[in-house]
């Protein structure tokens, strides 16, 4: 009866420990799959949020360049009709018919202006065209007859002002354009003086006839922004709830009228949406899988209670199952945040270049398509030299767009590696020369001071790769120093380099944006409103080093810029081909 009683309480005290062994199995996995359930929702959901944060800052900058592309493009298009001898003569002799089709029509139909009106020499109303209709006799809106008065008048005083001035910019030049408020609508207005766009007309400062044209920001300029920054739903509105999806709109004043608002695209939280249905079921698949481990974990431990050693290796065996499928997660998850930081940088370099490519190639269409039109819509006798202007407007619009095309396809071959080197002996020297001959021809203002003589004859290059890298680094130092005449051109040869440098006095760059000048379509912030595809300076620095050679750059902003290029005498001594 003893041995009964003693085996009884073993086999009790045996279930006692069968069941406490259960109930913390249990207890166990439910607390870290429930833990491990909500660390990953926790990171998903602040993934998202950080995505999100980016995506919107990102569209504003978008919002916020298209707005101020629309404030710069406003006096450019009034450019068009403003510096004109047909509108300077009809605008004098009040000829309200040619004003109505070359000057009303004409910026309301192309441009898109809502309004334009024209002011005598006396300050006094002669000619409007609103909301796409003739306004006769000459009359303001109900709502805007003050501010274009106090703008033209504004504009009158400028011009007198800088007559009087030694030194000063042409009249041709100045504009005055503010944001302001019309009636209960945002609007940009610009002023211009008719100016005749030949020296055959003169007119004393102050008597010019004025045009003052408006383009409200809630109508086609919004739809333009819209474009610009690939958003749909944006328009203006007096206030936001939303202050992420918002761009403030300030008056010329400092104070803000309003804001430019959007439905907010939030890739993280539409991620978040795609993933969570699919989440949720492999989250219920791992607690499902979670339990049937356990299941198992407990029959093999109510088994392995007998034999310490087959406890043991069971405990090893499941301690690497939970190892492996940890470090299987962990590799997923670390391949999902790589797939998805480089398709944001793919998305944003598509978006970067159709708005960059939209932009480059707009603007010299429309030069093309103003001076064009300027001449067959021509009454008068048109001089030799006035067709020669215009025709050399037209030439160097194609120009720039086909060195536009020229660089985007150069780019897009090195980038699929399908330049090959075509070495031949060439004079590098004369190559530099014709590169400057070539933008002293395009830009006369500027003076080129060389200094090649320590180039050697006899050097082994590829001539046309070689002649668009120093066509751009000549070309930007023309184009970002327009009020600094003087471009270097110097050579330096030591035993093992010969070094080329391209120097100009513009107007520089900041520091921060140096490392990043050579990637594709990046632009320095101090080449703002300057055209151009950051597409140029990627090519040279390729081409450069398909030559064995570097490229550096110095710079400070409002002194000037060095591009310098470094080659190895030796590969340019030797007769090779060199694949990309």
């Amino acid at each position: 009866m003893r041995v009964n009683f003693s085996a009884a309480g073993a086999v009790k005290r045996l279930q006692i420990l069968k069941v406490r062994l259960t109930s913390h199995i249990t207890f166990v996995l439910v607390t870290l799959t429930s833990a491990a359930a909500v660390l990953l929702c926790g990171f998903a959901w602040l993934a998202a949020i950080k995505v999100d944060d980016l995506s919107l800052r990102r569209q504003a900058d978008f919002v916020r360049q298209g707005l101020e592309e629309q404030i710069a493009a406003l006096p450019r298009e009034q450019e068009s009709v403003a510096k004109w001898d047909d509108a300077f003569l009809y605008a004098k002799q009040r000829n309200h018919e040619w004003l109505l089709d070359n000057i009303g029509r004409w910026t309301s139909q192309y441009f898109g202006h809502d309004r334009t009106y024209i002011f005598d020499d006396t300050n006094r109303l002669m000619f409007a065209f609103r909301d796409g209709a003739d306004a006769m006799p000459p009359r303001f809106g109900s709502d805007d007859g003050r501010e274009m008065t106090a703008l033209a008048g504004e504009m009158r005083a400028v011009l007198v002002e800088q007559a009087a001035k030694p030194g000063a910019k042409p009249l041709g030049q100045l504009a005055t354009v503010c944001t302001i408020m019309i009636g209960n609508r945002p609007a940009i207005a610009s002023a211009r003086p008719i100016l005749p766009s030949s020296a055959r007309m003169q007119i004393e400062a102050g008597q010019e006839f004025i045009a003052v044209s408006v383009k409200f920001i809630d109508g086609k300029a919004a739809e333009s922004i819209a474009h610009y920054a690939r958003l749909e739903g944006l328009h203006f509105a007096p206030k936001s709830n939303d202050e992420r999806a918002q761009v403030p709109v300030l008056s010329h004043d400092g104070g803000t009228i309003g804001y430019l608002v959007w439905p907010p695209i939030l890739p993280g939280f539409m991620l978040f949406q795609q993933i969570a249905p699919a989440g949720l079921g492999c989250l219920a698949l791992l607690i499902a899988v979670v339990f049937w481990l356990g299941r198992g974990l407990h029959r093999t431990s109510l088994t392995l209670l007998d034999s310490q050693a087959e406890l043991t290796h069971h405990r090893n065996h499941l301690e690497e199952m939970v190892a492996d499928r940890t470090a299987e997660i962990e590799r997923q998850r670390e391949e999902l945040d790589r797939l998805l930081v480089h398709e944001r940088q793919v998305n944003a370099l598509q978006r970067q270049f159709v708005a960059m490519a939209s932009h480059e190639f707009r603007t010299p269409l429309a030069i093309i398509d103003a001076a064009a039109q300027r001449l067959c819509r021509s009454t008068t006798n048109v001089s030799g030299d006035y067709v020669h202007e215009k025709a050399g407007v037209i030439r160097s619009a194609v120009v720039r767009m086909v060195d536009l095309m020229e660089s985007i396809l150069a780019s897009g071959r090195l980038e699929t590696g399908q330049i090959t080197l075509k070495r031949s002996e060439g004079d590098l020297k004369a190559l530099l020369v014709t590169c400057c001959d070539r933008q002293r021809h395009l830009s006369r203002s500027h003076l080129f001071h060389l200094d090649l003589e320590p180039i050697p004859e006899g050097l082994t290059f590829d001539r046309s790769a070689m002649e668009q890298v120093f066509t751009n680094l000549i070309s930007n130092a023309v184009k970002y120093s327009p009020n600094a005449p003087d471009i270097y051109v110097r050579a330096r040869v030591d035993e093992k380099t010969l070094e080329i440098a391209v120097a100009d006095s513009g107007i520089g760059m900041d520091a921060d944006d140096l490392p990043k000048l050579f990637q594709p379509y990046y632009r320095a912030r101090s080449a703002t409103g300057i055209a151009g595809t950051g597409i140029g300076l990627n090519v040279v620095k390729q081409v450069v080093e398909l030559h064995d050679g570097t490229v550096e750059v110095t710079s400070k902003l409002g002194k000037g810029t060095t591009f310098i290029i470094r080659l190895p005498i030796g590969s340019l001594l030797s007769d090779q081909h060199v694949a990309a």
